[in-house]
């Protein structure tokens, strides 16, 4: 265990909880990655004929096509990819598609509060699939309204936001659980019910959504083996720790596989070691592909990092650092 936290070595834990959650998406993205930087293997492989090979490029094909429903690797259309026939030319631009093609792009938005509050104003912004990138600023310059735009709770006054080629801009009501079911979110309060035990509060974000069952009795202990509260099942929220309850928080959030993981502030009710522990848990869901947002104003956080860091003020986005720290304008 680490500090006595109750989280086992990530060597330890994550390999054994977090693979038979991801694994399906993890071995598709190897393929993909594989296919779209090397393309179909030249020569062709020993004594293939013509229909070996019209195979290979259907087999290809098909694991694009997949990839442009999960979103793996940077969510390429399916349009795109139809415009791409023949199979001969598939490689190349797809190539590009995957791995420029940003996973949340921001154009010209703004959204102004009535009657002339400025939350946030002209913000351009593309983030890459499997990104991990820190949004700092001070209070009240605009962080958490641009990470509430992202799941769609704000909806911006103009521009447009494309989430995993989605336009969100107008997103019809009834589609909003649907987008939310692809973007992790984690707050600084843990919005925890106090009457469900933790393995309930994991358990109702799958509920919601009409998991089976036989699902949710799987999932709820893998999550909660992952943040390492596996023995806390059934205590409730008040009788957590602070960090517990935000690593029950980010269990929740990692039932449905998130392509995006929105933490806002998550660390600001939290002291030095747990802060830390989360971090470190938000470090370890990126390397499993996800992009990570971080809302923090936790300056040793962002500067241990070492990540792409983006600077608020007044509600426009002054500084975009790929390798950046805490600083403030």
């Amino acid at each position: 265990m680490e500090r006595g936290t109750g989280i086992e070595p990530a060597s330890q834990a994550w390999e054994a909880y977090i693979l038979p959650l991801y694994e399906p998406r993890w071995r598709l993205r190897s393929d993909i990655r594989d296919l779209c930087v090397h393309g179909p293997r030249k020569p062709w492989r020993s004594g293939a004929t013509g229909r070996d090979r019209t195979a290979d490029l259907r087999l290809t094909k098909a694991l694009l096509y997949q990839l442009s429903y999960s979103g793996i690797g940077g969510e390429c259309s399916r349009a795109h990819l139809l415009e791409q026939d023949p199979p001969s030319t598939l490689y190349p631009a797809t190539s590009r598609v995957c791995y420029t093609t940003p996973v949340i792009q921001l154009e010209n938005v703004s959204k102004i509060y009535h009657p002339d509050i400025v939350g946030v104003q002209g913000v351009n912004l593309r983030v890459k699939p499997g990104e991990f990138i820190s949004i700092v600023g001070q209070s009240g310059t605009g962080k958490s309204t641009l990470a509430k735009l992202l799941f769609a709770e704000e909806r911006p006054t103009s521009g447009r936001i494309v989430i995993g080629g989605w336009d969100i801009s107008r997103i019809r009501p009834r589609q909003v659980p649907q987008l939310r079911r692809q973007i992790g979110v984690v707050f600084q309060d843990f919005k925890l019910l106090p009457r469900k035990t933790v393995g309930e509060n994991v358990a109702f974000a799958l509920e919601v959504a009409g998991a089976r069952a036989q699902r949710v009795r799987t999932v709820v202990p893998q999550v909660l083996k992952i943040v390492g509260l596996e023995d806390k099942l059934d205590r409730y929220p008040l009788q957590l720790s602070g960090g517990e309850r935000q690593r029950v928080a980010i269990a929740r959030a990692l039932v449905h596989r998130p392509k995006i993981f929105v933490a806002d502030e998550p660390t600001g009710n939290l002291d030095a070691i747990n802060a830390e522990d989360i971090i470190t848990l938000l470090k370890k869901i990126n390397e499993f592909g996800t992009t990570v947002v971080l809302v923090t104003h936790n300056r040793d956080i962002v500067n241990t990092l070492k990540k792409r860091v983006i600077t608020i003020a007044d509600g426009t986005v002054v500084s975009d650092k790929m390798h950046g720290r805490y600083k403030l304008a």
